[in-house]
């Protein structure tokens, strides 16, 4: 197991992914906060800015796990919809990011990995906000990348595939899981606990020269087997 004795702050940690991941880096023996919607909205800066101003800001590493998927066709889709799923999915990363900022130029560096997905490289009908929002993250995590490197960060992002968590079997209905599945070249859904593992070589001490990079966690389904 890699050395993460760090200060870990991961955005999304109700989900299956989120939790995943505080449970790995707990195991690391990290001193972890693990946040969700209920500790503050990522829409929301105010409740940012409050959860920093009465908290703390020295964390080593920022995951972000949190998101919002609507399945809408773009004709269903209102703009406030829209703009939902980016200001949970981008923008309050970005202004968390902020945030955390002046920890990593006083203490010497960071890591932040974030939690995107296949659809931040390629398209899907019925998910316009979701791609839209996940594109938009990858492009933040190669600026970042070149503009933070500067203070010893590194900020990278993992793409998951099709992941065994209840949203995506809410998403996605039986007929359509089983389809999926077969077009996975390991014949089977990855476990958020997968995930997790490739987040925490990000994160850690084993990780000196990956900088933004988005790494697939798919199972193969991208090189071809949807195919």
């Amino acid at each position: 197991m890699a050395r993460l004795k760090k200060r870990v702050l991961v955005l999304g940690a109700r989900g299956a992914i989120g939790k995943a991941i505080v449970d790995r880096f707990t195991e690391c023996g990290s001193d972890v906060t693990g946040v969700g919607r209920q500790d503050f909205d990522l829409t929301d800066s105010s409740q940012i800015e409050r959860f920093f101003a009465l908290g703390r800001s020295d964390f080593d590493v920022l995951v972000h796990s949190g998101g919002f998927n609507i399945p809408k066709t773009f004709e269903s889709l209102s703009d406030q919809e829209i703009r939902h799923s980016l200001d949970a999915n981008l923008m309050g990363f970005l202004e968390v990011t902020r945030c955390c900022l002046p920890h990593w130029k006083k203490g010497g560096g960071g890591r932040v990995v974030v939690l995107s997905s296949l659809y931040g490289t390629f398209g899907r009908r019925g998910r316009l906000p979701y791609v839209i929002s996940k594109h938009a993250l990858n492009g933040a995590v190669k600026t970042l990348a070149i503009e933070l490197s500067i203070h010893g960060v590194l900020v990278n992002s993992v793409s998951p595939g099709y992941i065994s968590t209840e949203l995506t079997f809410r998403n996605n209905d039986p007929n359509e899981i089983a389809k999926l599945t077969a077009g996975i070249p390991l014949g089977r859904l990855g476990t958020p606990e997968e995930v997790a593992k490739v987040v925490e070589f990000l994160c850690s001490d084993l990780n000196t020269y990956i900088n933004g990079q988005d790494l697939f966690v798919d199972g193969g389904f991208s090189v071809g087997g949807f195919q």
